[in-house]
């Protein structure tokens, strides 16, 4: 199977091809967002953090974002710093740059205000972009394509139709030779033990379940009880009923593919096949660590209707729900309702989901992208703000 990509030079294949404008530390989003806002062909890599967190926070987001910038959907990035931030922006260009792509750094307290530094952005992404205008897609094998997954706002048709298409996508794709990304550690706790029991190893297994245990007893030394709140109110209202049976629906994403590996947040797996992320159940940060570890298209299913996308990643919305298909269409690419009506077998939709992903991947563009509902994104944190 093929798709149309954008060759990398580190060997990687994009599904897009734009110039990241990414801010070191919050501060600056305002600066980043005039850039693109300007500038026809970037996209903004905003966020909340880069300063005043515990130690083990700000080296996770500087991770993260080094690997976003190294994601294969940018062909240049540009990073804007304040000057006076906690994490090190020469040390995120060089990292970026091993990726081979043009990256460059512009400082708001050097160039003297947020005016200039606007102006001065302005100049390079311009040319970043018309450089980036001359890469052209070219054909490429499945197994070049890296495949995130993630469900929100869940029903119950959720673990009975688009979740069990999205786990025929996993195999697929598996069969292929590419990389599909799982995470969401939250909607897995009770079912935790299916994926741990079909890992590669016993290493890979039993991180699986540590990490479910690490969020079970993180939230235990704030006060909360992550099991018993588990189940959003959303999630009631759509019939489901039991966290356990929120935690099956969701590992179907997973489909009967062994899990390779286990990484951290923020941080890009070591092979093929399928790897387990501790990405949070809150969209906005789970995005952002599968594209940080490599994704360039994602499988997002919902069953109530979930909208957002992402700056630097495609992704395509899917439904098993009819109403929600009906209701906010302006916001689902894909409706997978057939399944439960019986006019479509799991299989068979698995695999039109697949050749979606596909044209996608080759240019296609998802509702997200087309509404422009897809600029917010953070970056995953554990510590207080100091």
């Amino acid at each position: 199977m093929k798709f149309m990509g954008y060759p990398r030079p580190d060997g990687k294949v994009g599904t897009r091809n734009y110039v990241g404008v990414m801010a070191a530390v919050g501060c600056v989003n305002e600066i980043v967002l005039s850039i693109c806002h300007q500038i026809k062909g970037t996209v903004p890599i905003t966020h909340q953090q880069g300063c005043l967190t515990v130690t083990s926070d700000l080296q996770q987001v500087q991770q993260t974002l080094i690997n976003l910038g190294k994601n294969p959907n940018l062909a240049a990035v540009l990073l804007v710093s304040l000057g006076c931030e906690s994490v090190f922006p020469n040390e995120i260009v060089d990292e970026i740059a091993k990726s081979k792509k043009p990256v460059e750094q512009i400082n708001m307290h050097q160039l003297g205000g947020s005016i200039k530094t606007i102006v001065a952005g302005c100049e390079i992404a311009e040319q970043m972009v018309l450089d980036a205008s001359e890469i052209h897609r070219q054909e490429f094998d499945a197994s070049e394509l890296v495949v995130g997954c993630k469900c929100g706002s869940s029903d119950a048709t959720s673990g009975l139709s688009s979740n069990l298409a999205v786990g025929e996508v996993a195999d697929i794709l598996d069969r292929e030779g590419g990389t599909f990304l799982f995470g969401e550690v939250c909607d897995i706790m009770g079912s935790e033990q299916i994926l741990a029991r079909r890992a590669v190893n016993k290493e890979v297994g039993q991180k699986v379940i540590d990490a479910v245990n690490r969020l079970i007893d993180m939230a235990e030394s704030a006060g909360a009880d992550v099991v018993g709140c588990q189940l959003t109110e959303g999630n009631k209202k759509g019939g489901i009923t039991t966290v356990a049976e929120k935690a099956i629906g969701a590992t179907a994403k997973a489909g009967s593919t062994a899990p390779q590996g286990f990484v951290n947040y923020g941080e890009i797996p070591s092979g093929k096949g399928l790897w387990i992320i501790p990405t949070p159940g809150r969209g906005f940060e789970n995005l952002t660590g599968l594209a940080a570890a490599g994704a360039v298209v994602h499988l997002f299913t919902t069953g109530l209707g979930a909208p957002e996308g992402h700056p630097i990643m495609p992704v395509i919305k899917l439904t098993g729900n009819i109403n929600t298909w009906n209701k906010l269409n302006t916001h689902m690419d894909f409706n997978v309702s057939s399944i439960i009506d019986g006019t479509e077998t799991i299989e068979e939709a698995g695999k039109r989901l697949f050749e979606e992903t596909l044209k996608v991947a080759s240019g296609k563009l998802t509702k997200a992208e087309v509404l422009h509902y897809d600029e917010s994104m953070n970056i995953l944190t554990y510590g207080p703000v100091i």
